[in-house]
């Protein structure tokens, strides 16, 4: 059975804590899965945030920044309350509930 690209990291990275020379390997593979175009295009922070305001009215934006940005919220609020079906206590958004979505659904 071949090793995956995901085993062959997990592998390097209990040898890389027992022998350094293993380490750069480590590095290249973990880069190369986790650092590319591709995995920073559907990293969290660019995935679409659905908002339902207290008013009953409900808003789709491109990303947390756009959201951010718009309503006025900071980072911290709005991964604090992310996904979590409960609504902001304070601040601009007091009463708003934030929803991630998958890129598609967009």
């Amino acid at each position: 059975m071949k090793e995956t690209e995901l085993e062959r990291l997990e592998r390097l990275a209990y040898l890389k804590d027992e022998d350094p020379s293993y380490y750069e390997d480590w590095k290249r593979l973990r880069d190369k899965l986790f650092n590319d175009k591709e995995t920073r295009e559907y990293a969290t922070r660019n995935l679409p945030i659905w908002v339902f305001f207290p008013s009953g009215e409900d808003k789709v934006y491109e990303s947390k920044t756009d959201a951010r940005e718009k309503i006025g919220v900071n980072f911290r609020t709005l991964s604090a309350y992310l996904d979590k079906d409960k609504p902001v206590s304070r601040g601009n958004a007091k009463g708003c509930y934030f929803y991630s979505l998958p890129k598609e659904e967009c």
